[in-house]
């Protein structure tokens, strides 16, 4: 890669950080998951992080360590060394909605309880079994899409086909 290649990466590498923040992710962890996903290996050490980020290793055990909480990242150790990474995940989108499924359970069995507890009969019983039933419509568009991607990403392994090539942009 050339300098001006290496300029370039930095600043979308930043521009995605800010997109990642604006989606709710905190901006450290932004950072540093925008920085891995631009490293061809997926994977740096804290000591990289850090210098490729310009901050100090506090700044980076947090943002890895919310990252590693919301399973995009994992860490990890290079064999029969002492050095220690932070790696994404593979498949870390479809791995992420995939763990989503207890998160949506929890809010559309407590919408049923408020749904029990209200009665449909009120404006409030009504907020909550529309919200009930949102996320019960939620999870099983979810694990549609999901066995869906999968097909898709199946696909593509037998015919050296990309997704992108296969699915509208």
């Amino acid at each position: 890669m050339t300098r001006a290649d290496e300029g370039a990466v930095a600043v979308f590498q930043e521009r995605f950080a800010q997109i990642m923040v604006e989606s709710g992710m905190p901006r450290m962890a932004s950072r540093v998951y925008a920085a891995l996903l631009v490293t061809d290996s997926g994977k740096l050490s804290a000591a990289e992080l850090a210098e490729r980020l310009g901050v100090g290793a506090s700044a980076i055990s947090g943002a890895v360590k919310y990252l590693v909480q919301v399973r995009l990242v994992e860490r990890g150790r290079e064999p029969g060394t002492r050095h220690d990474f932070c790696r994404i995940h593979e498949h870390t989108w479809s791995h992420f909605v995939s763990q989503s499924d207890p998160v949506l359970v929890r809010v559309q069995d407590g919408a049923d309880e408020g749904v029990a507890l209200l009665g449909l009969d009120s404006p409030a019983g009504q907020r909550m079994d529309e919200t009930r039933r949102f996320f019960a419509f939620l999870r099983e568009e979810i694990k549609q899409s999901m066995a869906k991607w999968r097909r898709l990403q199946m696909a593509e392994r037998e015919s050296d086909q990309t997704v992108s090539t296969i699915l509208p942009r």
